[in-house]
């Protein structure tokens, strides 16, 4: 039996327990623990996993383009602008939308991608804050220095390859699942631009704003 099987078993087995005790919570839990499972056998099936580090979050495109990522050439460097460029959402909107827009390269920024940043994004910096290593609710999501970026790939991200499609992944510290970014790239110039990104839905909320805490 394989490891996939057998971590499925293990989920069904959980499961059927919680069923047996007639509690929500209990049903609620497993199942958390199961995609928790899941998520953890995917990574550990990735092929690839790249790490970057930067000394500051640029507040600019012209700070952007001074990164050495921002020539494009590599899907994961890609993928950590974009993080580093939504960071800057809820300071400066007009530089964040500068910053996007040369990072999706031929296809700018549509109004409805404007009106879901806007909806996710505003009044909440923490959630863009929580791809960053060392953050967590419990610490209100609060980066260590330099700040640190773990891009990954899953079994499944070049299926669409060959017509110029990747889709990259990354974990935030407040969701039980992986994010991903999908990327285009452009065969004349051999860089890869945003495609789409599912980086803004919501998070635990961070400790200094949970009533509850």
């Amino acid at each position: 039996m394989g490891f996939l099987d057998n971590l499925l078993n293990r989920a069904g087995s959980s499961l059927q327990s919680a069923v047996n005790s007639g509690t929500r919570r209990a049903v609620n839990q497993t199942m958390n623990e199961a995609e928790k499972m899941g998520n953890n056998a995917i990574r550990n099936m990735s092929k690839k996993k790249k790490e970057f580090t930067f000394s500051k979050i640029p507040e600019n495109l012209e700070e952007l383009k001074a990164l050495p990522q921002a020539d494009l050439q590599d899907p994961f460097g890609v993928v950590a602008l974009v993080i580093l460029a939504m960071n800057n959402y809820n300071k400066n909107l007009d530089n964040t939308i500068e910053m996007m827009n040369y990072l999706k390269g031929p296809s700018p920024l549509m109004g409805l991608e404007l009106s879901r940043m806007r909806d996710q994004l505003a009044g909440k910096d923490y959630l863009m804050r929580s791809y960053f290593e060392g953050t967590s609710p419990e610490n209100n999501y609060k980066p260590a220095e330099p700040f640190k970026l773990v891009i990954f790939d899953h079994p499944n991200s070049y299926d669409n390859e060959k017509d110029g499609y990747v889709t990259l992944w990354v974990n935030s510290s407040g969701a039980d699942s992986d994010r991903q970014v999908r990327l285009r790239k452009k065969q004349s110039t051999g860089q890869w631009f945003l495609n789409e990104e599912y980086l803004t839905p919501g998070i635990r909320t961070p400790k200094e704003a949970d009533p509850w805490a």
